[in-house]
């Protein structure tokens, strides 16, 4: 298994439901799941950087990269992998393009054809409406588990970590048995940023990959 494709798919895994729509009502939630949801509403237009890493079962690690991200209400963002290589992850809330830089190519697929469950979507939309489809546990310390309900989400077990409102750290299980973190650093909050910020600048040379 290529590194390259290792990280392509953890990241896929992360954003490839950035924009997911839930269109049940919202039901009640308990004392726990207000808690967690008033911290992600909190975290919705956010910008910092990210250190990421994935260990296979045995604890062994597979992947590390980092770089910078920004998130902007609603469901768009900017997934910056700067080492080992260059990779640009970018939603402008309708389009997901996926931009692997050194091997000039670039995959550009509907956000809508992307549904599913994702860590991503807990930022993306509200989350009152996105966690009741989840079993959530508070483990103290601004420390929380979410587990899906459903056996068809795209992870097994998600840890969501705070430091006073702002988000630390992801911890994502998926059905391989690999761990991946994800460190956040240097968050910054804003109000709201140009939309010149999502729009994908191909370079003429780059072979673009459209899946509808």
């Amino acid at each position: 298994m290529s590194y390259k494709w290792l990280l392509s798919k953890t990241l896929i895994t992360f954003f490839s439901v950035f924009c997911l729509s839930v269109f049940a009502e919202e039901s009640s939630v308990s004392k726990t799941e207000s808690l967690l949801a008033e911290l992600l509403e909190s975290n919705r237009n956010i910008e910092g950087e990210f250190l990421q890493v994935t260990y296979e079962s045995s604890g062994d690690q597979v992947q590390l990269s980092e770089g910078v991200f920004m998130l902007a209400s609603p469901n768009r963002f900017v997934w910056d992998t700067i080492k080992p290589f260059p990779q640009r992850i970018i939603s402008d809330g309708q389009w997901l393009t996926i931009w692997d830089v050194d091997l000039e190519q670039a995959t550009r697929r509907r956000v809508d054809n992307t549904l599913g469950q994702s860590p991503a979507a807990l930022l993306g939309q509200s989350a009152l409406k996105v966690l009741p489809f989840y079993e959530v546990a508070h483990l103290g310390q601004q420390r929380f588990r979410l587990i899906p309900l459903s056996e068809d989400g795209l992870f097994t077990s998600l840890t969501l970590s705070f430091k006073g409102h702002v988000i630390s750290a992801m911890s994502i299980e998926d059905s391989l048995d690999q761990t991946t973190v994800i460190e956040f650093k240097s968050i910054e909050e804003h109000e709201g940023v140009s939309e010149q910020n999502f729009v994908v600048d191909l370079p003429d040379n780059i072979d673009v990959f459209v899946e509808e």
